[in-house]
């Protein structure tokens, strides 16, 4: 009987520790990126990112560059064509502090929810989904599933998207 027990104790931790494991490293992901990253986007750690987020952000960025130089060579005041606030959280004025609250994984793709604060702004405290995927082994931040309601767009990938899409032009005649 003692036997079973143990052997039924020791399956569970191997088990519960297996699963810890894969979702500890998503988490760890999430935690060194939000640790470090204090903006602007245009010099985010793209190691940390997945192909396809830094490759959005990189396209970004020299559209912002591209808007800047060809207003210069205009001689225009107009303002160029760039993101502005946080775009790795729904907050525009980002957060101040940030805590995991729950990761769940799907093989090679995880779910991490992230509960963060802005003290500088009222102590705002909102949720956000970071969403990873496991490239060559390891895990990468692939999409930010905006949690406030007055976020501008759903998602961090939507949002880039959209500002690289020139919006159509329409003729006044």
């Amino acid at each position: 009987m003692k036997t079973k027990i143990l052997v039924s104790i020791i399956t569970a931790v191997i088990l519960f520790g297996c699963t810890n494991s894969k979702s500890n490293s998503a988490a760890k992901a999430v935690d060194a990126f939000y640790k470090n990253y204090d903006g602007p986007f245009e010099l985010v750690n793209k190691t940390l990112l997945s192909r396809e987020l830094a490759a959005l952000i990189d396209k970004t960025v020299k559209l912002e560059e591209r808007s800047a130089a060809e207003l210069k060579a205009a001689k225009s005041t107009d303002k160029p064509a760039m993101i502005e606030g946080d775009i790795f959280t729904s907050l525009y004025e980002s957060y101040t502090s940030f805590k995991i609250v729950r990761v769940r994984t799907d093989g090679d793709l995880a779910t991490v929810r992230v509960e963060f604060t802005n003290h500088r702004e009222d102590d705002i405290v909102w949720t956000d989904e970071v969403q990873l995927i496991r490239q060559n082994g390891n895990w990468k931040i692939d999409d930010v599933r905006y949690g406030l309601k007055n976020a501008p767009c759903p998602n961090l990938k939507k949002g880039l998207s959209d500002f690289l899409t020139p919006e159509p032009v329409v003729n006044e005649s």
